[in-house]
């Protein structure tokens, strides 16, 4: 007899019947149950049955199940007499809990068959799809503790949930019309309107109304992308008035709006369903105020039966925005979103977890994650090494936590883009959620430097044993955890902002670096950024400094007032509220308002987005070059950006100053890539930060490294940006600790 036990992605996604059913075809005796620890199977049968049967189980697993541990034991024989599929049990240790996701195939042609059961039914599911993490509220993962427990299964759905040859057997979400959740139409005012919901929300939509959606993670906000005017007031509404909205398509239209190879539209209907961010057709019916001057537009496939009632041939091309205020959680109620929708399509189960839409950028070599969340939240990843119970609190802006034990970490979804108390309060009840489900207790928290990020000031009120990462640091760390790779790299962090060990505002650094220490080997010479953060949404007031430190006559910027001049002017020679920085972005926005594109920005990165765009995504390898200075372990940019002002004051084209400047980068960085190889003899190189979701210079820079036989690491499963820095904490804080015991 063998007793097998399997922990990860293995509850509540088909893995029971799957067992059962193989069990019963090779005549085997003995049960499978669900356990806290995982899946635990007894079997007992002929010996090449049994050989076949774990091979299988390993092989033919249901497709959104992940196994992590597979543990085989022999035993001798109990006399079992059948197969069977027994109640779940309580056992040490913990089990993984699968992400929410996307209808399947077999579900959507039942939604759509008149003669079935669960037709038109907005929350059929099965043991292939649906919601999981968004409804459950302990492990092991069974109804009475999802948000499904106080819908009675009726007659027929308990038929097909106690079935063990249905692939409805134990889906939790499991229901029908008869017993399951319903759906809602309410106006502003939360009062029901009479009809049936789905109608009354394509009628309206067409009508050019903003309705608030909720969905399985939280509530979309959508409008007819093809309406100018209702997109219009949209932005007024959520005072967004430039940050590009995605479009949720009918799945036949897609390629009507977006150019994508059949790799893309795979990606695209996926289990996990992210929004995929690709270029634009320009014969799109999507109107240019959904993302304006953006060559690019973020789509996404329903992945949810409500979106596939909704979108059709009439209405194919949706609005499905994030609901929430200005970089706030997504909300779970419709309440949350009073003043922004003229209705409300609603239902009565609950969201007990939210997760926003996940986000990729295609590239090359490797597509970015420019925001992991739903679909892929709370899947475990591996560390290269053992850690204690570790917290990595995470930083400002794209805000995760991950939390750690022994050499698996559990990432957050995104929780949001401010420190305001609704996203603080998103944070602790979600990490008290993970404590619980994968039985964490961290003994040691990890956070940044900075000592006003919201996430530092909670680490340090957690009591625990704290370390703090400086946090280009724990973006390189992040990428090599992501490798695994255990030795030393060379570390590009390109960056906005990350507050450094000599005070200064870091982000254009190049690291010689392992999970312990690092060694700051070359960065963007110091510049003047007048007022910090202020002057972040102002970036024509970093062009000025940069252009008086750089000994040149500003005169020539236009939309920069007379008294912005004389305060900047004054901080200067005062050197008051004066702040050093060698962050890359903020060269970027310094050149982009130099050229006039945007002196003040209304979404982060915006400005340095547009000087991206005029490159239009192309190879600018072979380009020519701005001068600049590479001299002991600064890259002088001050070359740069006078020989930037000389082309701007006499009109050079703006596409070739903005491929040029781009070019510039990269050869400043192969240059001090190989000076550092010269130093060290390492020749792997990872490639960190948010200016890394530029798609120019992360293509740029991969391939003249690669041409000059360096090996290349760039973020992929994890973010480029900020939402990954918690993972690099809790590497660098584990190491940390190893050398300090």
């Amino acid at each position: 007899m063998l007793r097998i036990k399997i922990n990860g992605i293995v509850q509540g996604v088909g893995f029971r019947p799957f067992v059962y059913k193989t069990a019963i075809e090779l005549g085997l005796k003995g049960y499978v149950l669900n356990s806290t620890s995982g899946v635990e199977i007894e079997a007992c049968g002929m010996e090449k049955n049994l050989e076949l049967f774990v091979e299988r189980i390993k092989k033919e697993h249901p497709p959104a199940a992940f196994i992590r541990e597979f543990h085989i034991e022999e035993k001798e024989d109990v006399p079992y007499t059948e197969f069977t599929i027994q109640q779940s049990q309580n056992r040490k240790g913990s089990t993984q809990i699968s992400p929410d996701l996307a209808v399947c195939k077999d579900c959507i042609r039942e939604l759509f068959d008149e003669s079935d059961p669960r037709f038109n039914y907005a929350f059929l599911n099965c043991t292939n799809c649906g919601p999981r993490y968004s409804i459950i509220e302990n492990t092991p993962y069974d109804r009475p503790v999802t948000s499904m427990k106080n819908f009675k299964m009726c007659e027929y759905c308990n038929g097909e949930y106690t079935d063990p040859l249905n692939r409805r057997f134990h889906a939790q979400p499991i229901a029908c019309p008869t017993c399951g959740p319903q759906l809602k139409f309410l106006n502003k005012n939360f009062e029901e309107v009479e009809s049936d919901p789905i109608t009354n929300t394509i009628k309206f939509l067409k009508e050019g109304k903003i309705i608030g959606i909720k969905g399985i993670g939280g509530f979309h906000i959508a409008c007819d992308a093809t309406n100018y005017e209702t997109v219009s007031e949209l932005r007024k509404r959520k005072d967004r008035p430039h940050k590009p909205f995605a479009v949720m398509c009918y799945y036949e239209k897609t390629s009507e709006v977006v150019e994508m190879s059949e790799e893309h539209f795979e990606l695209l209907k996926s289990p996990a369903a992210p929004i995929v961010i690709l270029p634009k057709k320009e014969t799109s019916p999507i109107q240019n105020n959904v993302a304006p001057q953006n060559p690019n537009l973020g789509v996404f496939l329903p992945y949810a039966p409500i979106h596939h009632q909704i979108l059709s041939n009439e209405l194919p091309f949706l609005i499905m925005t994030s609901g929430n205020f200005h970089d706030e959680p997504i909300a779970a109620e419709e309440k949350e979103l009073s003043g922004l929708c003229d209705f409300f399509l609603t239902h009565n189960r609950p969201i007990l977890n939210r997760s926003d839409d996940s986000v990729i950028r295609v590239s090359k070599p490797q597509n970015v994650m420019m925001r992991k969340s739903r679909g892929y939240v709370p899947s475990p990843l591996k560390l290269p090494f053992k850690t204690v119970q570790t917290l990595g609190a995470g930083a400002e802006l794209k805000i995760t936590f991950a939390l750690s034990k022994e050499d698996s970490f559990f990432l957050s979804p995104y929780i949001g883009n401010s420190n305001s108390k609704q996203t603080l309060d998103f944070y602790t009840d979600t990490l008290k959620k993970y404590k619980k489900w994968f039985e964490l207790e961290p003994e040691l928290v990890v956070c940044d430097l900075h000592p006003d990020y919201m996430t530092t000031r909670f680490a340090e009120s957690t009591g625990l044993p704290l370390k703090k990462v400086q946090h280009h640091h724990a973006h390189i760390a992040a990428v090599m955890a992501e490798h695994h790779i255990n030795e030393p790299v060379i570390g590009i962090a390109y960056d906005g902002t990350g507050y450094g060990t000599d005070g200064a505002i870091w982000g254009g650094e190049i690291f010689l670096a392992d999970y312990s220490k690092f060694e700051r080997l070359f960065h963007l010479n110091y510049m003047p950024l007048p007022g910090g953060d202020a002057a972040i949404k102002h970036p024509i007031r970093i062009a000025y400094a940069y252009l008086l430190a750089a000994g040149i006559d500003p005169d020539f910027l236009e939309n920069i007032s007379e008294i912005e001049k004389r305060i900047i002017s004054k901080q200067i020679k005062n050197k008051f509220n004066i702040f050093q920085t060698s962050s890359m972005g903020r060269l970027f926005d310094c050149v982009a308002a130099m050229l006039d594109l945007f002196p003040e920005i209304t979404f982060e990165a915006q400005s340095a987005m547009a000087l991206e765009f005029l490159s239009a995504e192309k190879d600018v390898s072979g380009k020519d070059n701005y001068p600049y200075n590479l001299e002991k372990d600064k890259i002088d940019i001050i070359p740069l950006i006078r020989a930037v002002a000389k082309d701007v004051q006499r009109k050079e084209p703006h596409h070739r100053i903005a491929e040029k400047f781009h070019s510039t980068i990269i050869n400043f960085t192969l240059e001090a890539v190989k000076k550092a190889h010269r130093k060290t003899g390492i020749r792997k190189v990872v490639l960190s930060g948010g200016v890394m979701q530029n798609k120019v210079l992360l293509e740029g820079i991969s391939k003249v490294l690669t041409k000059n036989n360096f090996t290349v690491f760039v973020p992929s499963i994890l973010p480029s940006n900020d939402g990954s820095i918690s993972v690099g904490q809790v590497v660098v804080g584990n190491k940390k600790l190893k050398i300090e015991n």
